[in-house]
This record gives C-alpha cells, sequence and structure tokens, in this order.
C-alpha cells in the first residue's frame, strides 16, 4: 500500500512537471502533441502563439520602418562680438580754483555742492592795500591830466620837450591806475567754469597762497571715461562708435555714450591701447571717480544657425543632420562658434533653409530615408529605440 501511494504522488509530481513546462516552454505543445497528450488539456495550458506582424509605414534601405523626424529649417546669426573693459571716470571739465595772489581770505561766496557760472564770485581776499593804491593812481592821472592841460595853453611858450614830458606822464599815470585795477580785481575769486562746487576746503579769514585751493569746480554734464583695450583691437575700435557705460557700485544701470578719443600709440610696457569715451549725466546721477565696466559691441560675422537640439556629438566633433532633397539624411560637421539662448551658431556647410534634424535622432544613419513629421500624415515623432525590424 506503501508503494503504491508513492508512486501516485510521483506520477501527480510529474503531471504537475508536465503541465508547467507545456505553459512556460515555447514550442513544447508541438511536443506533447506528438505524445499523446489531449488537445484539450494542451489549450488549457500552452500559451498562445505569437504572431509576428510587419510595422506599418515605409520601409528604409535597410528594411525598417522609415523613421519620423522633426526638423528645423538653417538660418543665419551674427556672433556677439563685444569688448569689456574697467575704466574710470571723470567730469567733463575739472577746475582746481586757486587765488591768483597770496593773502588773507576775507569772505566766502561758495558752498559745498553749489551749482555756479562762469564769473560767479567765490571768495574775496582783503583788499585794502589794493584799493588805497588805485585811489592813489587816479590821484596821480587827475594831476598829470591837468598839467597836461595847462601845457597844451602853453604850448607856444614852453618847449617841445616839456610837452612831450607832459603827455608821457598821463600815459604813465593811466598805465597805474590799470594796474591798480588789475591788483584790486585780483583779490576776488571767480569761478572760470560752469559746474558744481564741490568741498569748500578754506574758511574766512585763512591765508592762501597762489598754490592753496579752495575748492573744485566740476562740470558733470557729462562724464569721460578712461579705458585700456589689448592691442589687438587696435584698428576695430573707432572714434564714435557707440559704447554703454555700467558702474561698477550700481549693477542694472547703463549709460549711453560714444568713442571721443584714442590714443595715437600702444603702451610698451602693457601692451594696450588708451581709449576715451564721453558718457551723459542726465540727472547728474554720476561723479567724477567712479570705476565703470564699458561695453563696445564691435560688427561679428555671420555663420549658420541652428537649433541647439541638433548638435550631436562623438569622438571626431559636433555634427548635425541634414535631411536631403529625397529625404534621405546626411551627416553635416558643425563646429559651435557661439552658443545663445535659442539657437547655435556654427561653422559648417550649412546654408539658410537646409532642414536639420531636431527631433528623432536616434540611431539615425548617413543615407537612411526618413519620414518629415507634418509631411504626409506623418503626426508622430518615431522613437527609434521601439523600431522593429522583419
Amino acid at each position: 500500500m506503501r508503494i503504491v501511494t508513492q508512486l501516485l504522488t510521483g506520477l501527480v509530481f510529474l503531471v504537475v512537471g508536465a503541465l508547467i513546462v507545456i505553459h512556460f516552454m515555447p514550442g513544447s505543445a508541438t511536443l506533447a502533441r506528438q505524445i499523446g497528450v489531449p488537445d484539450g488539456i494542451i489549450r488549457l495550458v500552452a500559451r498562445a502563439t505569437p504572431t509576428a506582424k510587419a510595422p506599418e509605414g515605409g520601409m528604409n534601405r535597410r528594411g525598417g520602418r522609415e523613421q519620423t523626424v522633426v526638423i528645423k529649417a538653417a538660418e543665419e546669426g551674427k556672433i556677439n562680438d563685444s569688448l569689456r573693459a574697467i575704466g574710470d571716470g571723470d567730469a567733463i571739465r575739472s577746475v582746481g580754483v586757486t587765488p591768483l595772489v597770496a593773502g588773507q581770505i576775507a569772505e566766502l561766496m561758495v558752498k559745498p555742492s553749489q551749482r555756479v557760472k562762469a564769473g560767479d564770485v567765490i571768495a574775496r581776499l582783503d583788499d585794502e592795500v589794493e584799493t588805497v593804491a588805485l585811489e592813489q593812481a587816479k590821484v596821480s592821472l587827475k594831476a598829470a591830466e591837468s598839467k597836461l592841460n595847462r601845457n597844451e595853453d602853453l604850448k607856444r611858450i614852453i618847449s617841445q620837450a616839456e610837452y612831450q614830458d607832459a603827455q608821457t606822464a598821463v600815459e604813465s599815470a593811466r598805465l597805474a591806475v590799470s594796474s591798480a585795477e588789475i591788483a584790486l580785481a585780483r583779490r576776488t575769486v571767480k569761478a572760470p567754469i560752469d559746474g558744481i562746487a564741490g568741498i569748500v576746503s578754506v574758511n574766512t579769514g585763512d591765508y592762501v597762497t597762489v598754490s592753496t585751493p579752495l575748492v573744485t569746480i566740476d562740470d558733470r554734464s557729462r562724464l569721460l571715461v578712461d579705458f585700456w583695450v589689448p592691442e589687438r583691437f587696435t584698428g576695430v575700435v573707432k572714434e564714435g562708435q557707440q559704447v554703454n557705460a555700467r558702474p561698477i557700485a550700481r549693477p542694472g544701470k547703463a549709460f549711453p555714450g560714444t568713442i571721443e578719443a584714442i590714443d595715437n600709440r600702444i603702451d610698451p610696457a602693457s601692451r594696450t591701447l588708451h581709449v576715451r569715451a564721453a558718457i551723459e549725466n542726465q540727472g547728474d546721477e554720476l561723479r567724477a571717480g567712479q570705476s565703470f565696466e564699458v561695453v563696445v559691441n564691435l560688427p561679428g560675422d555671420n555663420w549658420p544657425s541652428v537649433s541647439p537640439l541638433a548638435i550631436q556629438w562623438d569622438s571626431g566633433g559636433s555634427y548635425v543632420w541634414r535631411v536631403a532633397a529625397d529625404n534621405k539624411v546626411e551627416r553635416v560637421a558643425a563646429a559651435i562658434i557661439q552658443r545663445n539662448q535659442d539657437d547655435v551658431l556654427v561653422d559648417g556647410e550649412i546654408k539658410p533653409g537646409d532642414r536639420i534634424v531636431i527631433e528623432g535622432l536616434q540611431q539615425l544613419r548617413a543615407g537612411a530615408k526618413v519620414a518629415i513629421f507634418g509631411e504626409g500624415g506623418n503626426d508622430k515623432v518615431a522613437d527609434a529605440a521601439r523600431a522593429v525590424a522583419p
């Protein structure tokens, strides 16, 4: 009895194992029919045999389905070539005012940040001595003129030499008056230019000389920005060229201007060229002494422009796929010149209007025929990874 039980148990395991094999092993159903297993059991256990179906769509030269790709026409773009340099600003005119003579300051007529015009009085020096000297010169002139008038009446009885001496005395007295007037006028310090006064460095009662600075007056209606460029830009930067000056301390602000002067020689020590630009200072926002980043936009060369999605790489460098007139793709070397936000400038045998592949790039091969998205009812980009070979 025990042996019968073991035999039945083994038979059950054998049948179950055979059914598992029929279910999971491809082709085992055919073998089962050959050994007499009923079809009803085989159909119950075995899986359906998959049937191959050719994919829809055209075929490429390798026998596979044509890959659908998205294209974008190549364009032409200009390289953004610009020069950037750091420069220092200065007022268009700046004068440090000093007196023409020495003396004690009797009166100050200017305050810091005051706007002045040329000829406005800034300060007066003590002028008592010069005032007296002018009055004395006028008295001497009056006396000389009176003597000359008398000699006019006595012309017939005085010598010619005496008459000429009287004329010379009048001329000398007039010159003395002019000299005294100049000396007195120099006791008044006036603004030489229109502008804005800086901090006054003296006080009333101070004794000043011809080398004592009283105040600096800046005409900052425009600012001059001096900057230095590498010698390779010699001949590229020109007078009248537009610039943008951006204050280092105020990011985001830019002031337009033009190149006003270019030095006539290269500095042999730094191998740089001195350039000066003038910028407008509307609203009086800028000050002399500020530092600026000067940007000069230079004329750039034209290059083919393609979408960033079109760029591919391999060991030979960057390249793109171009679709020819017969819808066959060809590989075109495209060295990157400049990357922009929306396009890439490249160096390659590409013309504006060339159809450049930007999507569906997987497994493209030179000479393969492709279907263009949106043409002939193609409304879906093929995934090359799903392409099925027959």
